[in-house]
């Protein structure tokens, strides 16, 4: 009889499992339509470079803005629609709303998960400002390995922080 409470316990988690990547695969699609339709971001990309401009502004600094271009004295950076996190928040959300938990909680997850994100980006962005000015040989690595794994890990570890303890 235990090895049938094992096989059911099992055949439960293989379920959930299962449900879990397929909603997940759903989830994940408008990230693949948007990649495919090549859809525009003009207006997160603005509202970035705002943030990054104006946090610059606040610290001392004295950049130069035009449109999604900020410049602060000999490095320029341009907030392309790769630079607004929108695929760490998309999947994030996805990862959120693949799991059981209750609506709630999910809708606390994604309210606290967004933020953090689009933060620690914004974080990114100045970093790499302040790479191009002050070591602008190391702006291509940093940029194009630090910077991208970190944050396909801070997704994965919001995501495993909110699943484990629903915390948020």
């Amino acid at each position: 009889m235990i090895s049938l409470n094992k096989i059911s316990l099992d055949e439960r988690k293989l379920r959930y499992t299962l449900m879990f990547l397929i909603k997940l695969i759903v989830l994940s699609l408008p990230l693949y339509v948007f990649l495919e339709l090549n859809i525009g971001l003009d207006p997160l990309q603005s509202f970035i470079a705002q943030h990054v401009f104006y946090f610059l502004k606040m610290t001392g600094m004295n950049p130069n803005m035009n449109g999604f271009s900020i410049s602060l004295d000999k490095t320029s950076i341009i907030i392309n629609k790769d630079c607004t996190g929108w695929k760490g928040i998309l999947f994030f959300s996805a990862l959120v709303l693949s799991t059981s938990s209750s609506w709630k909680k999910r809708i606390w997850g994604i309210l606290i998960g967004i933020p953090s994100i689009f933060s620690v980006n914004i974080l990114r962005i100045i970093v790499m400002i302040w790479i191009g000015i002050n070591s602008p040989e190391f702006f291509q690595l940093i940029h194009d390995i630090l910077w991208q794994s970190s944050m396909i890990l801070l997704v994965l570890i919001l995501w495993i922080i909110w699943w484990r303890n629903n915390i948020f």
